[in-house]
Protein backbone atom coordinates (compact mmCIF):
# COMPACT_ATOMS: atom_id res chain seq x y z
CA UNK A 1 0.00 0.00 0.00
CA UNK A 2 1.34 3.42 -0.85
CA UNK A 3 2.63 5.47 2.06
CA UNK A 4 0.31 8.38 1.38
CA UNK A 5 -3.22 8.60 0.16
CA UNK A 6 -3.37 10.82 -2.92
CA UNK A 7 -6.56 12.55 -1.80
CA UNK A 8 -5.10 13.50 1.57
CA UNK A 9 -1.97 14.79 -0.14
CA UNK A 10 -4.00 16.98 -2.43
CA UNK A 11 -6.00 18.29 0.51
CA UNK A 12 -2.75 19.02 2.33
CA UNK A 13 -1.33 21.07 -0.51
CA UNK A 14 -4.53 23.02 -1.02
CA UNK A 15 -4.87 23.68 2.69
CA UNK A 16 -1.22 24.58 3.03
CA UNK A 17 -1.28 27.10 0.22
CA UNK A 18 -4.60 28.67 1.11
CA UNK A 19 -4.66 28.78 4.95
CA UNK A 20 -5.22 32.39 5.98
CA UNK A 21 -5.73 32.01 9.72
CA UNK A 22 -4.25 30.22 12.68
CA UNK A 23 -7.56 28.40 13.25
CA UNK A 24 -7.57 26.99 9.71
CA UNK A 25 -4.01 25.74 10.12
CA UNK A 26 -4.77 24.10 13.46
CA UNK A 27 -7.90 22.48 12.06
CA UNK A 28 -5.88 21.04 9.21
CA UNK A 29 -3.15 19.81 11.55
CA UNK A 30 -5.71 17.82 13.53
CA UNK A 31 -6.77 16.05 10.32
CA UNK A 32 -3.27 15.30 9.11
CA UNK A 33 -2.90 11.66 10.16
CA UNK A 34 0.08 11.16 7.85
CA UNK A 35 2.23 13.61 9.80
CA UNK A 36 2.67 10.96 12.51
CA UNK A 37 4.13 8.58 9.95
CA UNK A 38 6.57 11.22 8.82
CA UNK A 39 7.55 11.89 12.43
CA UNK A 40 8.36 8.20 12.83
CA UNK A 41 10.47 8.18 9.69
CA UNK A 42 12.40 11.23 10.85
CA UNK A 43 13.34 9.26 13.96
CA UNK A 44 15.26 6.87 11.70
CA UNK A 45 17.88 9.62 11.32
CA UNK A 46 19.77 10.26 14.54
CA UNK A 47 20.65 13.97 14.99
CA UNK A 48 24.46 14.01 15.10
CA UNK A 49 27.00 16.80 15.14
CA UNK A 50 30.13 15.92 13.16
CA UNK A 51 33.13 17.95 14.33
CA UNK A 52 36.51 18.50 12.72
CA UNK A 53 39.44 19.85 14.71
CA UNK A 54 41.23 22.60 12.76
CA UNK A 55 43.06 24.12 15.73
CA UNK A 56 46.42 23.06 14.27
CA UNK A 57 45.81 24.99 11.02
CA UNK A 58 47.18 28.48 10.47
CA UNK A 59 45.01 31.52 9.79
CA UNK A 60 45.28 31.21 6.01
CA UNK A 61 44.27 27.55 6.13
CA UNK A 62 41.29 28.35 8.33
CA UNK A 63 40.21 30.98 5.80
CA UNK A 64 40.50 28.39 3.04
CA UNK A 65 38.18 26.06 5.00
CA UNK A 66 35.70 28.90 5.56
CA UNK A 67 35.57 29.77 1.85
CA UNK A 68 35.36 26.14 0.74
CA UNK A 69 32.38 25.59 3.02
CA UNK A 70 30.70 28.60 1.40
CA UNK A 71 31.39 27.04 -2.00
CA UNK A 72 29.93 23.81 -0.65
CA UNK A 73 26.68 25.58 0.17
CA UNK A 74 26.40 26.70 -3.47
CA UNK A 75 27.06 23.16 -4.69
CA UNK A 76 24.37 22.01 -2.25
CA UNK A 77 21.84 24.41 -3.77
CA UNK A 78 22.58 23.11 -7.29
CA UNK A 79 21.79 19.57 -6.13
CA UNK A 80 18.44 20.77 -4.80
CA UNK A 81 17.67 21.85 -8.37
CA UNK A 82 18.97 18.60 -9.88
CA UNK A 83 17.30 16.10 -7.59
CA UNK A 84 13.63 16.55 -8.52
CA UNK A 85 11.69 19.12 -10.56
CA UNK A 86 9.85 20.52 -7.52
CA UNK A 87 12.34 19.98 -4.67
CA UNK A 88 13.11 23.70 -4.33
CA UNK A 89 9.51 24.88 -4.64
CA UNK A 90 8.25 22.37 -2.04
CA UNK A 91 11.05 23.29 0.37
CA UNK A 92 10.53 27.03 -0.03
CA UNK A 93 6.74 26.76 0.32
CA UNK A 94 7.07 24.82 3.56
CA UNK A 95 9.58 27.36 4.89
CA UNK A 96 6.97 30.11 4.51
CA UNK A 97 4.46 28.36 6.76
CA UNK A 98 4.44 28.51 10.54
CA UNK A 99 2.15 25.50 10.90
CA UNK A 100 3.35 22.53 12.95
CA UNK A 101 2.75 20.09 10.10
CA UNK A 102 4.77 22.19 7.66
CA UNK A 103 7.74 22.19 10.06
CA UNK A 104 7.61 18.39 10.34
CA UNK A 105 7.43 17.92 6.59
CA UNK A 106 10.19 20.47 6.07
CA UNK A 107 12.54 18.49 8.32
CA UNK A 108 12.01 15.39 6.19
CA UNK A 109 12.20 17.31 2.92
CA UNK A 110 15.62 18.61 4.00
CA UNK A 111 16.84 15.10 4.79
CA UNK A 112 15.68 13.79 1.40
CA UNK A 113 16.39 16.93 -0.66
CA UNK A 114 12.85 16.94 -1.91
CA UNK A 115 9.38 15.45 -1.37
CA UNK A 116 10.35 11.84 -2.17
CA UNK A 117 11.50 9.32 0.43
CA UNK A 118 14.98 7.97 -0.33
CA UNK A 119 14.57 4.91 1.88
CA UNK A 120 11.02 3.93 1.00
CA UNK A 121 11.24 3.45 -2.75
CA UNK A 122 11.08 7.12 -3.69
CA UNK A 123 7.48 7.50 -2.44
CA UNK A 124 6.14 11.01 -2.33
CA UNK A 125 5.41 12.11 1.23
CA UNK A 126 4.25 15.72 0.80
CA UNK A 127 2.62 17.91 -1.83
CA UNK A 128 0.85 17.20 -5.08
CA UNK A 129 2.73 15.46 -7.89
CA UNK A 130 3.83 12.04 -9.12
CA UNK A 131 3.46 9.38 -6.41
CA UNK A 132 6.99 8.10 -7.08
CA UNK A 133 10.13 10.15 -7.76
CA UNK A 134 10.78 10.51 -11.51
CA UNK A 135 13.60 8.08 -12.28
CA UNK A 136 15.51 10.78 -14.08
CA UNK A 137 15.17 13.32 -11.29
CA UNK A 138 15.37 16.78 -12.85
CA UNK A 139 17.99 15.74 -15.39
CA UNK A 140 15.37 14.81 -18.01
CA UNK A 141 11.75 15.76 -18.75
CA UNK A 142 9.71 14.21 -15.91
CA UNK A 143 7.66 11.98 -18.22
CA UNK A 144 10.63 10.70 -20.25
CA UNK A 145 11.16 6.94 -20.32
CA UNK A 146 14.37 5.10 -21.00
CA UNK A 147 13.09 4.01 -24.41
CA UNK A 148 12.07 7.60 -25.26
CA UNK A 149 15.66 8.69 -24.71
CA UNK A 150 17.24 5.77 -26.56
CA UNK A 151 14.85 6.02 -29.51
CA UNK A 152 15.54 9.74 -29.90
CA UNK A 153 19.32 9.24 -29.80
CA UNK A 154 19.07 6.36 -32.28
CA UNK A 155 17.08 8.54 -34.67
CA UNK A 156 19.45 11.51 -34.17
CA UNK A 157 22.95 10.00 -33.78
CA UNK A 158 24.60 13.42 -33.99
CA UNK A 159 23.29 14.24 -30.48
CA UNK A 160 24.60 11.09 -28.78
CA UNK A 161 27.78 12.58 -27.31
CA UNK A 162 26.01 15.55 -25.75
CA UNK A 163 22.95 13.59 -24.64
CA UNK A 164 24.96 10.88 -22.87
CA UNK A 165 27.38 13.38 -21.34
CA UNK A 166 27.80 13.32 -17.57
CA UNK A 167 27.36 17.08 -17.50
CA UNK A 168 24.22 17.95 -19.50
CA UNK A 169 20.52 18.06 -18.73
CA UNK A 170 17.90 17.10 -21.33
CA UNK A 171 14.90 19.30 -22.02
CA UNK A 172 12.03 19.34 -24.51
CA UNK A 173 12.55 21.59 -27.52
CA UNK A 174 9.38 21.93 -29.56
CA UNK A 175 8.67 18.44 -30.86
CA UNK A 176 12.20 17.32 -30.09
CA UNK A 177 14.78 17.39 -27.32
CA UNK A 178 17.90 19.39 -26.56
CA UNK A 179 20.86 19.10 -24.21
CA UNK A 180 22.03 21.96 -21.99
CA UNK A 181 25.49 21.91 -20.36
CA UNK A 182 25.49 22.21 -16.57
CA UNK A 183 27.52 25.42 -16.69
CA UNK A 184 24.70 27.01 -18.71
CA UNK A 185 21.77 25.39 -16.89
CA UNK A 186 23.05 26.61 -13.49
CA UNK A 187 25.04 29.59 -14.77
CA UNK A 188 24.61 32.02 -11.86
CA UNK A 189 25.41 29.42 -9.22
CA UNK A 190 28.29 27.99 -11.24
CA UNK A 191 29.93 31.42 -11.42
CA UNK A 192 29.47 32.01 -7.69
CA UNK A 193 30.92 28.59 -6.85
CA UNK A 194 33.91 29.03 -9.17
CA UNK A 195 34.65 32.50 -7.75
CA UNK A 196 34.66 31.13 -4.20
CA UNK A 197 37.11 28.40 -5.21
CA UNK A 198 39.40 31.03 -6.72
CA UNK A 199 39.16 33.15 -3.60
CA UNK A 200 40.05 30.12 -1.47
CA UNK A 201 43.01 29.46 -3.78
CA UNK A 202 44.32 32.96 -3.08
CA UNK A 203 44.71 32.02 0.61
CA UNK A 204 46.16 28.55 0.01
CA UNK A 205 49.77 28.21 1.21
CA UNK A 206 50.18 24.80 -0.42
CA UNK A 207 51.10 25.22 -4.14
CA UNK A 208 49.42 21.99 -5.25
CA UNK A 209 46.17 22.90 -3.47
CA UNK A 210 46.27 26.42 -4.92
CA UNK A 211 46.73 24.95 -8.42
CA UNK A 212 43.94 22.44 -7.95
CA UNK A 213 41.40 24.98 -6.68
CA UNK A 214 42.07 27.28 -9.64
CA UNK A 215 41.76 24.38 -12.09
CA UNK A 216 38.59 23.18 -10.40
CA UNK A 217 37.08 26.65 -10.78
CA UNK A 218 37.89 26.48 -14.48
CA UNK A 219 36.33 23.02 -14.72
CA UNK A 220 33.13 24.14 -12.98
CA UNK A 221 32.78 26.91 -15.58
CA UNK A 222 33.40 24.61 -18.58
CA UNK A 223 32.32 21.10 -17.49
CA UNK A 224 35.76 19.83 -18.55
CA UNK A 225 37.07 17.98 -15.49
CA UNK A 226 40.00 15.85 -16.64
CA UNK A 227 42.72 18.45 -16.01
CA UNK A 228 41.48 19.26 -12.51
CA UNK A 229 41.02 15.56 -11.66
CA UNK A 230 44.63 14.94 -12.64
CA UNK A 231 45.72 17.90 -10.48
CA UNK A 232 43.68 16.53 -7.56
CA UNK A 233 45.65 13.30 -7.75
CA UNK A 234 48.88 15.36 -7.63
CA UNK A 235 48.02 17.09 -4.33
CA UNK A 236 50.87 16.64 -1.86
CA UNK A 237 51.77 18.06 1.52
CA UNK A 238 48.25 19.44 1.89
CA UNK A 239 46.36 19.47 5.20
CA UNK A 240 43.07 20.36 3.48
CA UNK A 241 41.29 18.42 0.74
CA UNK A 242 38.04 18.94 -1.12
CA UNK A 243 35.69 17.05 -3.41
CA UNK A 244 33.34 19.44 -5.17
CA UNK A 245 31.30 19.50 -8.37
CA UNK A 246 29.18 16.94 -10.27
CA UNK A 247 30.56 13.57 -9.15
CA UNK A 248 28.28 10.52 -8.82
CA UNK A 249 25.42 9.37 -11.05
CA UNK A 250 23.32 7.55 -8.42
CA UNK A 251 20.49 10.11 -8.60
CA UNK A 252 19.98 9.37 -12.31
CA UNK A 253 18.01 6.15 -11.93
CA UNK A 254 16.71 6.39 -15.50
CA UNK A 255 19.97 5.88 -17.38
CA UNK A 256 22.80 6.42 -14.93
CA UNK A 257 24.50 9.08 -17.07
CA UNK A 258 23.96 12.34 -15.23
CA UNK A 259 26.13 13.35 -12.29
CA UNK A 260 25.01 15.21 -9.18
CA UNK A 261 26.66 18.15 -7.49
CA UNK A 262 28.13 17.52 -4.06
CA UNK A 263 30.84 18.83 -1.76
CA UNK A 264 33.06 17.29 0.90
CA UNK A 265 35.45 19.55 2.81
CA UNK A 266 38.11 17.48 4.57
CA UNK A 267 40.95 17.93 7.06
CA UNK A 268 43.64 15.25 6.92
CA UNK A 269 44.40 12.93 9.83
CA UNK A 270 48.07 12.33 9.06
CA UNK A 271 48.77 9.76 11.77
CA UNK A 272 45.82 7.55 10.79
CA UNK A 273 46.69 7.90 7.09
CA UNK A 274 50.20 6.55 7.67
CA UNK A 275 48.70 3.33 9.10
CA UNK A 276 47.15 2.48 5.69
CA UNK A 277 50.45 1.59 4.04
CA UNK A 278 49.72 -2.17 4.19
CA UNK A 279 46.69 -1.76 1.93
CA UNK A 280 48.47 0.66 -0.39
CA UNK A 281 51.43 -1.67 -0.92
CA UNK A 282 49.24 -4.65 -1.83
CA UNK A 283 46.85 -3.19 -4.40
CA UNK A 284 48.54 -5.00 -7.29
CA UNK A 285 48.56 -8.22 -5.24
CA UNK A 286 44.80 -7.85 -4.88
CA UNK A 287 44.37 -7.27 -8.63
CA UNK A 288 46.48 -10.32 -9.53
CA UNK A 289 44.39 -12.57 -7.27
CA UNK A 290 40.90 -11.54 -8.37
CA UNK A 291 38.66 -14.66 -8.58
CA UNK A 292 37.72 -14.66 -12.28
CA UNK A 293 39.14 -15.61 -15.67
CA UNK A 294 42.81 -14.61 -15.69
CA UNK A 295 42.46 -13.07 -19.16
CA UNK A 296 40.54 -10.20 -17.56
CA UNK A 297 43.19 -9.39 -14.95
CA UNK A 298 45.26 -6.28 -15.64
CA UNK A 299 49.00 -6.06 -15.07
CA UNK A 300 48.44 -3.27 -12.55
CA UNK A 301 45.48 -1.76 -10.75
CA UNK A 302 46.78 1.69 -11.64
CA UNK A 303 49.68 3.88 -10.75
CA UNK A 304 49.79 6.09 -7.69
CA UNK A 305 46.68 4.95 -5.84
CA UNK A 306 46.50 7.00 -2.63
CA UNK A 307 44.84 6.25 0.68
CA UNK A 308 44.03 8.93 3.23
CA UNK A 309 42.11 9.26 6.47
CA UNK A 310 40.30 12.57 6.88
CA UNK A 311 37.79 14.26 9.14
CA UNK A 312 34.80 15.87 7.46
CA UNK A 313 34.26 19.58 8.07
CA UNK A 314 31.25 19.83 5.72
CA UNK A 315 29.07 17.60 3.53
CA UNK A 316 26.71 19.12 0.97
CA UNK A 317 24.62 18.17 -2.03
CA UNK A 318 24.23 14.56 -3.07
CA UNK A 319 26.60 13.30 -0.38
CA UNK A 320 24.37 14.79 2.33
CA UNK A 321 21.11 13.40 0.96
CA UNK A 322 19.46 10.72 3.07
CA UNK A 323 22.10 8.20 4.06
CA UNK A 324 25.62 9.63 4.36
CA UNK A 325 28.67 8.01 2.89
CA UNK A 326 31.64 7.12 5.10
CA UNK A 327 34.31 6.97 2.40
CA UNK A 328 34.95 7.83 -1.24
CA UNK A 329 37.01 6.44 -4.10
CA UNK A 330 37.57 9.16 -6.69
CA UNK A 331 37.85 10.45 -9.34
CA UNK A 332 35.54 8.25 -11.42
CA UNK A 333 37.21 8.96 -14.78
CA UNK A 334 38.83 5.71 -16.06
CA UNK A 335 41.44 7.82 -17.88
CA UNK A 336 42.65 9.19 -14.56
CA UNK A 337 42.66 5.69 -13.04
CA UNK A 338 44.84 4.46 -15.87
CA UNK A 339 47.31 7.32 -15.51
CA UNK A 340 47.38 7.90 -11.76
CA UNK A 341 45.18 5.40 -9.96
CA UNK A 342 42.64 6.84 -7.55
CA UNK A 343 42.40 8.48 -4.16
CA UNK A 344 40.59 6.65 -1.39
CA UNK A 345 39.36 8.93 1.38
CA UNK A 346 38.09 7.42 4.63
CA UNK A 347 35.93 9.78 6.69
CA UNK A 348 37.07 8.99 10.23
CA UNK A 349 34.58 11.10 12.19
CA UNK A 350 31.67 9.81 10.08
CA UNK A 351 32.78 6.16 10.38
CA UNK A 352 33.14 6.35 14.14
CA UNK A 353 29.71 7.93 14.56
CA UNK A 354 28.04 5.28 12.38
CA UNK A 355 29.80 2.38 14.07
CA UNK A 356 28.81 3.54 17.56
CA UNK A 357 25.19 4.42 16.75
CA UNK A 358 24.34 1.84 14.09
CA UNK A 359 26.72 -1.05 13.31
CA UNK A 360 27.42 -2.20 16.87
CA UNK A 361 23.75 -2.08 17.99
CA UNK A 362 22.71 -3.99 14.82
CA UNK A 363 25.26 -6.73 15.45
CA UNK A 364 24.17 -7.09 19.07
CA UNK A 365 20.63 -7.89 17.88
CA UNK A 366 20.95 -9.98 14.72
CA UNK A 367 24.20 -11.92 15.16
CA UNK A 368 24.60 -15.24 16.92
CA UNK A 369 25.52 -14.33 20.54
CA UNK A 370 28.83 -16.20 20.10
CA UNK A 371 29.80 -13.76 17.31
CA UNK A 372 28.80 -10.49 18.96
CA UNK A 373 32.03 -10.08 20.91
CA UNK A 374 33.92 -9.96 17.60
CA UNK A 375 32.15 -6.85 16.27
CA UNK A 376 35.02 -4.38 16.02
CA UNK A 377 35.43 -0.70 15.18
CA UNK A 378 38.87 -1.41 13.73
CA UNK A 379 37.45 -4.19 11.54
CA UNK A 380 34.71 -1.84 10.36
CA UNK A 381 37.09 0.96 9.38
CA UNK A 382 39.51 -1.53 7.74
CA UNK A 383 36.68 -3.02 5.69
CA UNK A 384 35.60 0.44 4.55
CA UNK A 385 39.19 0.96 3.39
CA UNK A 386 39.19 -2.35 1.50
CA UNK A 387 35.84 -1.40 -0.06
CA UNK A 388 37.35 1.81 -1.42
CA UNK A 389 40.54 0.05 -2.57
CA UNK A 390 38.39 -2.50 -4.40
CA UNK A 391 36.66 0.19 -6.45
CA UNK A 392 40.02 0.44 -8.25
CA UNK A 393 40.20 -3.29 -8.99
CA UNK A 394 38.71 -5.05 -11.98
CA UNK A 395 38.02 -3.41 -15.29
CA UNK A 396 36.92 0.17 -15.97
CA UNK A 397 36.78 -0.60 -19.71
CA UNK A 398 35.07 -3.57 -21.34
CA UNK A 399 37.49 -6.40 -22.17
CA UNK A 400 38.51 -6.22 -25.83
CA UNK A 401 36.91 -2.78 -26.24
CA UNK A 402 39.36 -0.43 -24.54
CA UNK A 403 37.43 2.67 -25.62
CA UNK A 404 34.10 1.48 -24.11
CA UNK A 405 33.58 2.03 -20.39
CA UNK A 406 31.84 -0.53 -18.22
CA UNK A 407 29.56 2.23 -16.90
CA UNK A 408 28.33 3.08 -20.40
CA UNK A 409 27.40 -0.55 -21.09
CA UNK A 410 25.70 -1.27 -17.76
CA UNK A 411 23.85 2.07 -17.68
CA UNK A 412 21.52 2.39 -14.67
CA UNK A 413 22.65 -1.02 -13.38
CA UNK A 414 26.24 0.12 -13.03
CA UNK A 415 26.00 1.95 -9.71
CA UNK A 416 24.58 -0.87 -7.59
CA UNK A 417 26.82 -3.44 -9.29
CA UNK A 418 29.91 -1.32 -8.64
CA UNK A 419 28.99 -0.97 -4.97
CA UNK A 420 28.37 -4.71 -4.76
CA UNK A 421 31.78 -5.32 -6.36
CA UNK A 422 33.61 -3.02 -3.95
CA UNK A 423 32.09 -4.83 -0.96
CA UNK A 424 32.42 -8.43 -2.06
CA UNK A 425 35.89 -7.99 -3.57
CA UNK A 426 36.93 -6.10 -0.43
CA UNK A 427 35.79 -9.11 1.60
CA UNK A 428 37.64 -11.47 -0.74
CA UNK A 429 40.78 -9.42 -0.18
CA UNK A 430 40.62 -10.24 3.52
CA UNK A 431 41.21 -13.87 2.55
CA UNK A 432 44.09 -12.74 0.31
CA UNK A 433 45.66 -10.79 3.17
CA UNK A 434 45.35 -13.85 5.39
CA UNK A 435 46.99 -16.04 2.74
CA UNK A 436 49.83 -13.52 2.37
CA UNK A 437 50.40 -13.59 6.13
CA UNK A 438 49.45 -9.92 6.56
CA UNK A 439 46.68 -10.56 9.10
CA UNK A 440 45.96 -13.28 11.66
CA UNK A 441 42.93 -15.53 12.17
CA UNK A 442 41.55 -13.32 14.95
CA UNK A 443 41.38 -10.39 12.53
CA UNK A 444 39.52 -12.58 9.99
CA UNK A 445 36.91 -13.61 12.59
CA UNK A 446 36.34 -9.98 13.57
CA UNK A 447 36.13 -8.95 9.92
CA UNK A 448 33.48 -11.53 9.07
CA UNK A 449 31.26 -10.76 12.06
CA UNK A 450 31.49 -7.01 11.49
CA UNK A 451 30.80 -7.44 7.76
CA UNK A 452 27.51 -9.28 8.37
CA UNK A 453 26.33 -6.58 10.79
CA UNK A 454 27.39 -3.95 8.23
CA UNK A 455 25.27 -5.58 5.52
CA UNK A 456 22.13 -4.76 7.46
CA UNK A 457 23.34 -1.21 8.01
CA UNK A 458 23.38 -0.62 4.24
CA UNK A 459 20.30 -2.69 3.37
CA UNK A 460 18.26 -0.40 5.59
CA UNK A 461 19.17 2.49 3.27
CA UNK A 462 16.47 1.13 0.95
CA UNK A 463 16.62 -1.16 -2.07
CA UNK A 464 16.50 1.82 -4.44
CA UNK A 465 19.88 3.07 -3.23
CA UNK A 466 22.96 1.66 -4.96
CA UNK A 467 24.57 0.63 -1.66
CA UNK A 468 21.35 -0.94 -0.40
CA UNK A 469 20.80 -2.94 -3.59
CA UNK A 470 24.44 -4.04 -3.66
CA UNK A 471 24.20 -5.29 -0.08
CA UNK A 472 20.93 -7.12 -0.74
CA UNK A 473 22.62 -9.06 -3.53
CA UNK A 474 25.46 -10.04 -1.22
CA UNK A 475 23.24 -11.05 1.70
CA UNK A 476 20.79 -13.08 -0.40
CA UNK A 477 23.59 -14.81 -2.29
CA UNK A 478 25.57 -15.71 0.83
CA UNK A 479 22.39 -16.93 2.56
CA UNK A 480 21.26 -19.01 -0.42
CA UNK A 481 24.68 -20.65 -0.72
CA UNK A 482 24.89 -21.40 3.02
CA UNK A 483 27.77 -19.08 3.90
CA UNK A 484 25.49 -17.09 6.24
CA UNK A 485 23.27 -19.31 8.39
CA UNK A 486 19.94 -18.46 10.02
CA UNK A 487 19.71 -20.08 13.45
CA UNK A 488 16.49 -21.39 14.99
CA UNK A 489 16.14 -18.20 17.03
CA UNK A 490 16.51 -16.08 13.87
CA UNK A 491 20.03 -14.85 14.65
CA UNK A 492 22.72 -15.13 12.00
CA UNK A 493 25.77 -17.36 12.04
CA UNK A 494 28.65 -18.00 9.65
CA UNK A 495 29.77 -21.26 8.01
CA UNK A 496 33.53 -20.80 8.22
CA UNK A 497 34.23 -23.65 5.77
CA UNK A 498 32.02 -22.20 3.03
CA UNK A 499 32.32 -18.48 3.64
CA UNK A 500 35.24 -17.38 1.45
CA UNK A 501 34.43 -19.98 -1.24
CA UNK A 502 31.00 -18.40 -1.71
CA UNK A 503 32.44 -14.88 -1.45
CA UNK A 504 34.83 -15.74 -4.28
CA UNK A 505 31.98 -17.10 -6.43
CA UNK A 506 29.94 -13.91 -6.13
CA UNK A 507 32.98 -11.69 -6.62
CA UNK A 508 33.79 -13.61 -9.81
CA UNK A 509 30.24 -13.21 -11.13
CA UNK A 510 30.18 -9.46 -10.57
CA UNK A 511 33.69 -8.90 -11.97
CA UNK A 512 32.84 -10.94 -15.07
CA UNK A 513 29.64 -8.99 -15.73
CA UNK A 514 31.69 -5.81 -15.62
CA UNK A 515 34.52 -7.18 -17.76
CA UNK A 516 32.02 -8.19 -20.45
CA UNK A 517 29.81 -5.12 -20.03
CA UNK A 518 26.94 -7.63 -19.87
CA UNK A 519 23.78 -5.62 -19.18
CA UNK A 520 21.47 -8.66 -19.35
CA UNK A 521 23.45 -10.55 -16.72
CA UNK A 522 23.38 -7.49 -14.47
CA UNK A 523 19.58 -7.50 -14.82
CA UNK A 524 19.46 -11.22 -13.97
CA UNK A 525 21.67 -10.82 -10.90
CA UNK A 526 19.44 -8.01 -9.63
CA UNK A 527 16.29 -10.03 -10.30
CA UNK A 528 17.60 -13.15 -8.55
CA UNK A 529 19.23 -11.58 -5.50
CA UNK A 530 18.37 -7.86 -5.25
CA UNK A 531 15.11 -8.19 -3.32
CA UNK A 532 14.06 -7.87 0.31
CA UNK A 533 12.98 -11.42 1.17
CA UNK A 534 10.79 -12.44 4.10
CA UNK A 535 13.79 -13.65 6.12
CA UNK A 536 15.61 -10.34 5.59
CA UNK A 537 12.49 -8.31 6.37
CA UNK A 538 12.05 -10.15 9.68
CA UNK A 539 15.54 -9.09 10.77
CA UNK A 540 14.99 -5.52 9.59
CA UNK A 541 11.86 -5.45 11.74
CA UNK A 542 13.99 -6.31 14.80
CA UNK A 543 16.13 -3.23 14.16
CA UNK A 544 13.38 -0.59 14.27
CA UNK A 545 14.79 1.02 17.40
CA UNK A 546 18.19 1.58 15.79
CA UNK A 547 18.72 4.65 13.54
CA UNK A 548 18.92 3.88 9.84
CA UNK A 549 21.36 6.73 9.46
CA UNK A 550 22.46 10.08 10.83
CA UNK A 551 20.90 13.52 10.41
CA UNK A 552 24.20 15.37 10.44
CA UNK A 553 25.27 18.93 11.07
CA UNK A 554 28.89 20.04 10.85
CA UNK A 555 31.26 22.29 12.70
CA UNK A 556 34.97 22.93 12.72
CA UNK A 557 37.05 24.74 15.28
Amino acid sequence: MRFFNTIILTLFLLSFLSCSSKEEVEEFNNQDENMEKVKERIKAYSPTKISADISNLNSNQKKVIELLVKAGHVSDEIFWIQNTPDAVSVRDSLMKSESESAKVYLDYVKINYGPYDEIYGGERFVGDGPSIRPLGGNFYPPDMTKSDFEDYVAANPEVKEDFTSLYTIIRKDGDGLKSIPYHEAYADKVEKLASLLEEAASYADNPSLKNYLNLRAKAIRTDEYYESDMAWMDLSGNDIDIVIGPIESYADKLLGYKTSYESIIMVKDKKASEELSMFEKNIDNFEARLPYDKKYIRETAGKGTKLQVVNVAYFGGHGQQGTKTIAASLPNDPRVHKAKGAKKSMFKNMMEAKFDQIVLPIGNIILDPKLRKYISKDAFTSFVTLHEVSHTLGRGYVYGKEDVTVASMLKEKYSFLEECKADIVGLWNISIMRDLGLIDDDYVVRAKATYVAGLYRSIRFGSEKAHGKGNLIQLNYLMDKGAIITNEDGTLGIDDDLFFKVVGELAGKVLTIQAKGDYDEAVNLEKDYGNVTERIESNIEKLKSIPRDLDTTYDFK
